[in-house]
């Protein structure tokens, strides 16, 4: 079913927004509501750990808005535990300038360019990618703060049937990964694919007329289509910065000078801001671990939870004694902190990269999943999105929330109700990401330790 809204992608802009105007926020989390109350009101000081009761169960995740990245994933991976991925991507390119072919003799090639520095797989796997010309039209959704937008798009949209069938460019490559010398940063590494020179002619005879600003340019060069070919087994799938100067369409050319001598030279059509950038997602779960629970929700929670990115995998969580908090209006809550521990044995985050930060969003009962408010962050994210947390703690191998203040509106207000909770990545678009957490059903489980002071 297609959501009219990006619930999560809005959700990781304003957390994104939000955690980094609020980062040095500081707030004492076991004071809450401490300093209103005389010292002879205050009967007992509790604590409460809840395990038994928490059940969590891992879920594909909601189609997710796929359309202006900051970067293109691309590539086809073969993880060994999430199954396989491929991504597939179709960008806008745009005139920086009218071009000035000066007296062209000879069209020489026509060359793209896509510089990366992340990969999320193996080297070893040669890769291929195809590239095609679109011939229907791509839009640059117009996308405002609430979601909302014209044109948006999907991990499931079809962009080959966009495109014209013949590809134009074609290459075979290894993912190359290396590090600078200082050892604390990535090396830039580009991929060049020699398109063919039917598509070269076509832009160096364009008429002046489809060259006279970029709306109208987009559509007499729609853009192109970039596709990942299938591999049986491991693969990788690649952060392309398409935004970068170094990403673009090059076109080369030779012309003759005044003194009728044959120089080089090259226009450059470029990504930028006001490109359509579109990704698509597929997943295969099939022979995974967890592929036969997958919304299933069986009687018996899942010991492991999978979290995974590009529209993958979430986890309902569903805590429902925090309904028994309801009735307790001498209740005071000091701090309430649900813990998720990660399993870095299954993870294996030495070769995979896990999440650097999780998010929990809670869920109103009362709206249908994609609706407006369906999702909405605890009001501890406002308080302060440090304290509320999701920070992968490398220490203690734990994402930890803080949820003192929606515990705490559970008892005073009517309009909360626990209706459960989704925990999901962010940044889903960009950077590929997954993590086993500890399930409900494990020794070690999901923990919500709650203090909290009773009145008199």
């Amino acid at each position: 079913m297609k959501r009219k809204l990006a619930t999560q992608s809005k959700l990781a802009i304003v957390f994104t927004l939000l955690a980094i105007g609020l980062w040095n926020c500081q707030e004492d989390p076991n004071g809450t509501g401490m300093e209103l109350l005389p010292g002879s009101d205050i009967k007992t000081v509790g604590q409460d750990v809840e395990k038994e009761s928490i059940s969590a169960y891992t879920e594909k995740d909601m189609l997710l808005r796929t359309d202006e990245p900051n970067y293109n994933l691309f590539g086809t991976f073969n993880d060994p535990l999430f199954g396989k991925t491929t991504s597939h991507f179709a960008t806008h390119f745009r005139l920086g300038g009218y071009p000035d072919f000066k007296d062209i003799t000879q069209v020489d090639s026509l060359v793209l360019y896509f510089l990366y520095k992340e990969l999320y797989g193996d080297t070893l796997t040669m890769q291929t990618l195809k590239v095609y010309e679109l011939e229907e039209s791509i839009f640059l959704d117009t996308t405002d703060v609430t979601g909302t937008g014209d044109y948006p798009y999907y991990q499931d949209v079809d962009l080959k049937a966009l495109a014209n069938p013949n590809p134009i460019g074609e290459l075979d490559f290894y993912p190359t990964f290396r590090m600078d010398s200082t050892e604390t940063d990535t090396l830039i590494q580009e991929l060049a694919i020699r398109l063919d020179d039917a598509l070269a002619q076509k832009l160096a005879n364009a008429d002046s007329l489809d060259m006279i600003n970029n709306d109208v340019f987009t559509e007499f060069f729609k853009g192109l289509y970039i596709e990942s070919q299938d591999v049986d087994n491991g693969g990788a799938l690649l952060s392309l910065n398409t935004l970068s100067a170094g990403s673009n369409l090059r076109l080369y050319y030779t012309y003759m000078t005044d003194k009728d001598t044959a120089n080089r030279d090259s226009v450059i059509y470029r990504v930028n801001k006001n490109s359509a950038r579109i990704n698509s997602f597929t997943h295969d779960y099939t022979n995974t671990p967890f592929a036969d629970q997958l919304n299933e929700h069986p009687s018996e929670p899942d010991s492991l939870i999978y979290l995974q990115t590009t529209g993958g995998l979430r986890t309902k969580i569903d805590i429902p004694t925090l309904d028994n908090w309801e009735d307790s209006a001498n209740i005071i809550i000091n701090k309430a902190e649900l813990i998720f521990q990660v399993d870095t044995v299954a993870s294996d985050f030495r070769n995979y990269k896990i999440p650097l930060s999780v998010v929990l969003s809670a869920i109103d009962g009362s709206k249908e999943e994609g609706d407006e408010g369906y999702l909405y962050l605890p009001h501890d994210f406002t308080v302060s999105p440090a304290l509320y947390g999701g920070f992968y703690n490398s220490e203690e191998a734990t994402y930890n929330f803080n949820i003192t203040h929606h515990l705490q509106k559970i008892i005073d207000e009517d309009e909360i109700t626990n209706d459960g909770f989704y925990l999901s990545t962010l940044y889903q678009t960009e950077r590929a990401r997954r993590v086993v957490l500890k399930g409900s059903s494990s020794h070690v489980g999901i923990r919500l330790e709650v203090t909290y002071t009773k009145l008199k």
